[in-house]
């Protein structure tokens, strides 16, 4: 959010939120800002108040690792099996090797391991990346997880990617007993069908 140094509107409205109940994390950022207006912005209920001009990665990293704290998550990395994403260094291992990845591709993992078991709808996956500008057809997020669940099979990572059918995608330390899993015969794909709706793309 941004602040001015007439911040008696941002003031009111960071108020309203809070006792609405909003408990996403909110960062004030104001390029200048006497001290009194500081001390009522942080009395508002701001989580973090930047002055200054601090550089896009610095100002990021403090986002991000307000959104991280505040889904449970005090470590800068997340673990999925035996796969390991550091958000800081926006990397992918499995074990100690690293695995090689676009930027999309790693968006795409990182977003699924903060969410790990809930399933994100391909429309959601497709705004996170492009924040719904020039958006491509929903089609490519299947081509980018296929292209990422080759990438960590082949570095001997486990196959953490589940993909539900009809819904969308998610990343699990251990897959669903009952799913419906792809296999591909000379010429002919088909789906083996168990007891529930989940499968493995």
């Amino acid at each position: 959010m941004r602040v001015f140094d007439t911040y008696r509107i941002e003031f009111d409205l960071i108020r309203r939120l809070r006792k609405s109940g909003f408990r996403a994390p909110i960062v004030a950022v104001a390029n200048t800002l006497a001290e009194s207006a500081r001390l009522h912005i942080l009395e508002a209920g701001v989580d973090d108040l930047i002055v200054g001009a601090p550089s896009y990665e610095e100002t990021f990293l403090r986002i991000q690792n307000h959104i991280r704290r505040n889904r449970g998550f005090q470590d800068s990395s997340l673990s999925v099996g035996n796969i390991e994403v550091n958000m800081n260094a926006k990397k992918v291992f499995v074990g100690a090797r690293e695995v090689a990845v676009t930027k999309k591709e790693y968006q795409i993992i990182e977003l699924l391991a903060l969410r790990k078991g809930c399933v994100l709808s391909k429309e959601a996956i497709l705004d996170h990346l492009y924040g719904g500008l020039d958006e491509p057809n929903a089609k490519i997020i299947d081509v980018f997880i296929c292209k990422i669940r080759k990438k960590l099979l082949a570095a001997d990572g486990q196959d953490v990617l589940v993909t539900n059918w009809g819904r969308g995608y998610m990343m699990a330390d251990q897959r669903p007993q009952n799913m419906v899993q792809t296999v591909t015969a000379p010429g002919i794909q088909a789906r083996i069908k168990t007891t529930a709706s989940l499968a493995v793309a």
